[in-house]
């Protein structure tokens, strides 16, 4: 061995070990070491939540070397981790379906195989369609549809460092239970919610309103052991205490029991202690296939969902607020007094946290206006919905009114040459970031990542060099619906709500952009 490769590493032993630093802050110095590459696929995806899923999918049926890597030890992200349901939303208010592809696809084999009863109307916020699932039915839909496109999958594995030279990606650094090792890809695909990698490498970014205000985060769970039955006939016996107070007709012809109200009560029950103040001041739950209700109602502010300890408190306080909430369904709605808390997600919901700065900044008008892009890579028609970072009303502006395309510009951060950014940390401010960010945009919108990434590789690796007219056409062949293009159209007439001018107020709701 030379004597310089001899010094440095001696000079690498004296540097190790604890010491304070000019902050008066203790840090730890690892000595140098080298790390096994494990992987070097053309594309690599951290993270198999919706966005990852339809990326992974969409790069290796381009023919790309795919890898996607997730933390749990199962696929699906929010929609089974924490549970998050229904799947929001595929449908604008005419009952056209203008999130398809991948997404579609998906949903059609939960149908197929009885995890769900498909698309239907929703009472509650009066969305175009909402699409109850099973979410352990969808974690083996999810992995078989990975398995048969050819995507190498690597679970228990998280991303911990990004190495980056001249605005490229070289290797994202990953550790698991077999240690830690680099994987080297031609393109990386950033779907791990909160832009994670691309914040690693250097990417700027805003974090909730750029105040620092975000949106709660909630624990999702499900009660079982429901009475339906009962369960209708009290909703019609207390129609006056639900949102718009529904009809007989219309609490019967639902599919599945969309539930939002009692405003009055959730709010005796925290004057009396009974529940966690910061629960949402209202009940809003849906049934779910197996007879089973997915409860959105716990709800804690002031938490950032990249902050370990903050994510810690929530764990805590918001998995004792599921138990109050439970206990209120018991002593207050009919149907419940033989039910039982069945599941709770594994991890806490987190709405809202980086968005990453990108080359176009999505904003408000584009979607109140259904704005299409030339680059446009994907639909979505769900509301401007900001759960509120303070106080308590929350913001929403009604589903399916307009239809808007997520511009490709979207995904890519401005200092960074072979990244994209799929999901809810793309390139949008805070309000329009409450209408990208639901399951069904999501995975759309990584399709046409997934796509894009597929074809960067097969070049110089650069997404900014991609050619989006054909990637358009790509994801048109592919079943993606998009706007400005000649696609045939998919209309349900069971999904058009009649239901007039909704009122807000008992659903603790508002729209500051109806004038």
């Amino acid at each position: 061995m030379k004597k310089p490769i001899l010094l440095l590493l001696f000079l690498a032993m004296l540097l190790q070990g604890c010491e304070k630093t000019s902050k008066n802050t203790e840090v730890y110095r690892e000595p140098a070491k080298e790390i096994p590459v494990i992987g070097r696929p053309d594309v690599l995806v951290i993270g198999a939540g919706p966005s990852g899923i339809g990326a992974a999918i969409a790069a290796a049926r381009m023919g790309a070397k795919t890898m996607l890597v997730e933390q749990n030890g199962f696929v699906g992200g929010n929609l089974t981790a924490a549970q998050i349901n229904p799947m929001f939303t595929f449908h604008d208010v005419k009952g056209r379906q203008v999130v398809k592809g991948i997404a579609g696809e998906f949903v059609a084999q939960m149908v197929e195989k009885g995890y769900s009863g498909g698309h239907m109307t929703d009472l509650t916020f009066d969305n175009a369609s909402m699409t109850p699932l099973d979410p352990e039915g969808s974690k083996v839909v999810l992995l078989d549809m990975l398995e048969k496109a050819g995507v190498e999958l690597l679970l228990h594995t998280m991303c911990v460092d990004v190495a980056t030279k001249d605005r490229t990606v070289e290797a994202v650094m990953v550790e698991n239970k077999s240690g830690r090792a680099a994987i080297c890809p031609k393109v990386v695909i950033d779907c791990t919610g909160d832009g994670d990698v691309a914040a690693k490498a250097g990417a700027d970014f805003i974090l909730g309103d750029g105040k620092g205000v975000m949106q709660p985060v909630s624990l999702f769970f499900t009660i079982g052991g429901v009475d339906t039955a009962a369960l209708r006939t009290w909703m019609k016996q207390n129609r006056n205490l639900l949102k718009d107070n529904p009809t007989d007709k219309e609490i019967d012809s639902q599919k599945g029991i969309a539930f939002l109200g009692l405003n009055d009560l959730v709010k005796e029950s925290i004057a009396k202690g009974k529940m966690d103040e910061e629960v949402a001041n209202r009940i809003l739950m849906y049934e779910l296939p197996h007879n089973q209700f997915a409860m959105n109602v716990t709800r804690l502010q002031k938490i950032s969902g990249v902050d370990a300890k903050e994510m810690t408190q929530a764990e805590i306080r918001l998995r004792r607020q599921a138990i109050e909430v439970y206990q209120f369904m018991k002593d207050h709605v009919g149907g419940f007094s033989q039910s039982f808390i069945a599941t709770t997600g594994s991890s806490v919901g987190v709405r809202e946290t980086r968005h990453i700065m990108g080359d176009y900044v999505m904003n408000e008008n584009d979607i109140l206006q259904g704005k299409a892009f030339d680059d446009g890579i994907s639909c979505g028609t769900y509301a401007i919905d900001i759960h509120p970072g303070q106080g308590k009303m929350q913001i929403y502006t009604g589903s399916g009114k307009k239809v808007y395309e997520v511009p490709y510009r979207a995904l890519i951060p401005t200092k960074l040459d072979n990244v994209l950014v799929a999901g809810r940390p793309i390139s949008a401010n805070h309000m329009a970031a409450g209408s990208i960010r639901v399951m069904a945009t999501c995975m759309a919108m990584g399709q046409g990542a997934g796509t894009a990434a597929a074809m960067a590789a097969k070049n110089d690796g650069m997404t900014r060099n991609v050619d989006t007219k054909k990637l358009r056409s790509y994801l048109i062949k592919q079943g993606q619906y998009l706007l400005r293009a000649n696609i045939k159209e998919t209309i349900d007439p069971s999904l058009v709500l009649d239901r007039g001018k909704s009122d807000g107020s008992k659903g603790s709701h508002y729209n500051p952009f109806s004038k």
